[in-house]
């Protein structure tokens, strides 16, 4: 009977038969048999990240977990009512400044360096961008990104009066940042300082924030109070307020201005008795006056108060490195609140 058959034909290379029907031997590594461990130190296991996080965590790890508009507004909020005072006109345009300081303290916004604008008053210098990378805090983004995005370059006093809608300019009316305070009573609920309730108002109902967390706004208070009445300054570290913030004297010196021009330092001084409320407002108006210029007075408190301030604030400057344009920017905030009586 004929049929077809395979040939065996024998395979040059190895040797072997290609139509033999018995299995192919499996491939051994030449190591193994040899008894030798194989090396596999080079298969790297490589994770994917994105290097905007990386930046942000480490710009974060700086900053406090409340910003300047936060603690202001926490200052400002009665603990069990959970609202600001009706009758506080000053609160909004003090926020819009505390934005541009925040900025400032974070590293994205300094000064334009252009050698002539020492001819001009701080806060009619120019400002810039000089890092867009996101904070994670929507009111600095969003503020970013106005600043960013704006053809020219404009001064602080009018970057604050365009964020707070002060101003006369039809072109630029959008800039005007929207629900500030609500949106700032939102960000303290997520990071559980707040909790929000509603409320009850004759006619109509409201949202209301009151402090979940009353040791954070203690923490705030002391702070404050240290700058104010204490011979010798001191800022304790805790979780809200880190050893590792940037500026930490130089912060805490604007939260009491912030406070104080924003027309809520009052509650922060509720429990002390009449005199000292007096020596501790005229405090702050001598701070206020201190650094509101640049280079900064850091002058020896006739009150007798803050002995250590000075030298402080100084100390820390140096050691982050001497960034004047920034540094001017913060000045230049704090000498708009220096005038806002005559603005408002």
């Amino acid at each position: 009977m004929s049929g077809l058959q395979r040939r065996r034909v024998k395979n040059a290379n190895t040797g072997e038969l290609s139509g033999s029907s018995q299995p192919a031997s499996p491939k051994v590594p030449a190591s193994s048999i040899a008894g030798v461990v194989p090396d596999r130190t080079n298969e790297d296991h490589k994770i994917a990240y994105d290097p905007e996080d990386m930046n942000t965590s480490k710009q974060n790890s700086s900053a406090p977990l409340l910003t300047l508009m936060e603690e202001v507004l926490l200052m400002g909020i009665k603990d069990k009512e959970g609202y600001l005072s009706f009758w506080n006109d000053n609160i909004s345009y003090a926020l819009r400044g505390c934005i541009i300081l925040e900025l400032a303290f974070r590293g994205k916004i300094q000064m334009l360096n252009d050698p002539a604008r020492r001819r001009f008053e701080l806060n009619e210098r120019l400002i810039e961008v000089i890092d867009d990378s996101l904070t994670g805090e929507v009111l600095l983004d969003e503020t970013l990104k106005l600043m960013k995005n704006d053809e020219g370059h404009l001064s602080v006093s009018t970057w604050i009066d365009l964020l707070s809608g002060e101003t006369w300019n039809l072109m630029k009316i959008n800039y005007q940042l929207k629900q500030v305070r609500e949106r700032l009573a939102k960000g303290l609920v997520d990071k559980g300082v707040l909790r929000t309730e509603r409320k009850n108002f004759l006619l109509f109902d409201m949202a209301t924030h009151p402090v979940a967390d009353l040791t954070c706004k203690d923490s705030i208070k002391k702070r404050v109070l240290s700058l104010l009445v204490a011979r010798n300054a001191a800022l304790n570290n805790n979780k809200f307020f880190t050893e590792n913030v940037d500026y930490k004297w130089l912060r805490s010196i604007c939260l009491v201005c912030g406070c104080f021009a924003a027309n809520v330092l009052e509650n922060v001084l509720v429990r002390l008795n009449y005199d000292q409320r007096d020596n501790a407002f005229a405090r702050a108006d001598e701070l206020l006056n201190e650094y509101s210029e640049y280079p900064f007075l850091s002058q020896t408190s006739s009150l007798g108060v803050g002995a250590n301030v000075a030298e402080e604030v100084n100390k820390e400057i140096e050691e982050l490195g001497n960034k004047e344009l920034q540094l001017e920017v913060i000045a230049a905030v704090l000498s708009v609140f220096s005038k806002m009586d005559s603005l408002l």
